[in-house]
């Protein structure tokens, strides 16, 4: 509460702009080696730059109970994008029919039957941070960004990416990789199936230590007779080394079944360290009541013991689920000796 007054009103103003040139090659190449299905290939290059500029708010977040202003500053990025395509045959009727599964319009074809889809896409930026915020100076590069995309066949996808720091001290542990990610996505079954167009895999991410199932699905079933495999991987020197399986199947019209598993290889909490431990498993029974979703979620997570969900959704408001849980072995607020716990020295309410 700023000199003791009790009603003010914080404001932020951002701004900021891009450009960019597309270039691009049309080569002669037609293969169907390892299946591949490739009529043309056209690399495109597409140069950009941006600007953007967030001020400092007018109420400073150290003055508020709940400040979210985002930190001020401003900076330009730089970024190259390489990208192959191709041409592939299909169908009129099996593109329609591809299209009405996935919920998007038809793929626009050509006098051939030809389809463009994407077989990977590769690209880099560095931002150039031109004013710093608190004790982060400008005038100077930050991180490098890598991010690839690989399409080869259409029931594969693959994704990757890493960032590299642009200064550390030569001979130190700072040259090294900041983090690494990256997923593998496979679909199959009956039917035209695409892994570009599949959701993705539910990877170990940071994200806020809290009690509920860690599939929150929200996303409709999959086509009949369809399975999806995901596999993840997610590297960060100084914290953790974690994969991840998830596997959904569509076994009928009105159910599916799935499961998500999580594996630490290696995780860090100040000086002590913890090698191969399964961190979290669930499974997932799903089953379509017209106008209804309804779940059945069973999860074990190590650092908060077991949980048993039930979910109904109405279709016309997915945000707005009914929920019934049920914890079992859950571990007490500020009993917890081990430094991985997330509970560790919190106080129960």
């Amino acid at each position: 509460r700023p000199q003791g007054r009790r009603n003010v009103i914080s404001g932020q103003v951002s701004g900021g702009m891009d450009a960019s040139l597309k270039l691009f090659r049309v080569f002669p190449v037609v293969t169907d080696f390892w299946g591949l299905n490739v009529n043309l290939l056209r690399h495109v290059l597409t140069p950009t730059v941006s600007y953007k500029s967030v001020l400092p708010p007018t109420v400073p977040n150290d003055n508020l109970s709940f400040g979210l202003a985002a930190a001020s500053g401003s900076k330009l990025t730089f970024g190259i994008e390489n990208k192959l395509q191709t041409k592939r045959l299909v169908t009129a009727g099996k593109a329609a029919g591809s299209a009405r599964e996935s919920g998007a319009s038809p793929a626009p074809l050509d006098g051939k039957g030809l389809r463009g889809v994407d077989l990977a896409r590769f690209l880099i930026s560095v931002p150039y941070s031109l004013r710093g915020h608190e004790n982060k100076r400008g005038g100077r590069l930050e991180d490098f960004s890598f991010d690839l995309e690989c399409f080869p066949w259409p029931w594969l996808r693959l994704e990757s990416d890493w960032s590299y720091p642009s200064h550390f001290l030569k001979g130190s542990r700072d040259t090294r990789l900041k983090n690494w990610n990256v997923d593998l996505v496979m679909v199959g079954g009956r039917g035209d199936v695409t892994a570009e167009q599949a959701s993705d895999i539910q990877s170990p991410k940071q994200r806020s230590q809290e009690m509920g199932p860690q599939l929150t699905r929200g996303l409709p079933l999959l086509p009949q007779g369809q399975w999806y495999l995901g596999l993840g991987h997610r590297y960060s020197p100084n914290d953790k080394t974690e994969s991840v399986v998830q596997f959904d199947w569509r076994l009928s019209e009105k159910w599916q079944i799935g499961t998500f598993n999580r594996f630490t290889w290696k995780e860090v909490a100040g000086g002590s360290k913890r090698f191969n431990n399964l961190r979290e498993y669930q499974y997932v029974l799903t089953r379509d009541l017209h106008d209804w979703m309804a779940e059945l979620i069973y999860r074990v997570d190590r650092e908060f013991g077991e949980e048993l969900f039930f979910t109904m959704t109405l279709k016309a408001y997915p945000q707005m689920p009914i929920e019934f849980a049920e914890s079992y072995h859950q571990p007490k607020f500020g009993s917890q000796s081990s430094p991985f716990s997330p509970l560790k020295g919190q106080v129960s309410p």
